[in-house]
């Protein structure tokens, strides 16, 4: 995802600080809907875990109570 948002960043300032030169870059926003696709894929096949989500969010409650 980090890569993703660099992309779109990346694209923005050359769209608004070199508009010539970026009609002529390759377009770097791909990269970041593979990643956002990947992560969802990622989610959707994998999922939570959620036994231990509730093991992890009980013993915070009880760490910090």
């Amino acid at each position: 995802m980090a890569i993703g948002g660099l992309s779109y960043l990346t694209n923005t300032f050359a769209i608004v600080l070199f508009p010539a030169l970026a009609a002529r870059l390759p377009d770097v926003t791909v990269i970041g809907g593979v990643a956002e696709l990947s992560l969802c894929v990622w989610l959707l096949v994998v999922g939570v875990n959620v036994p231990k989500w509730e093991e992890k969010a009980s013993a915070r409650q009880i760490g910090t109570g």
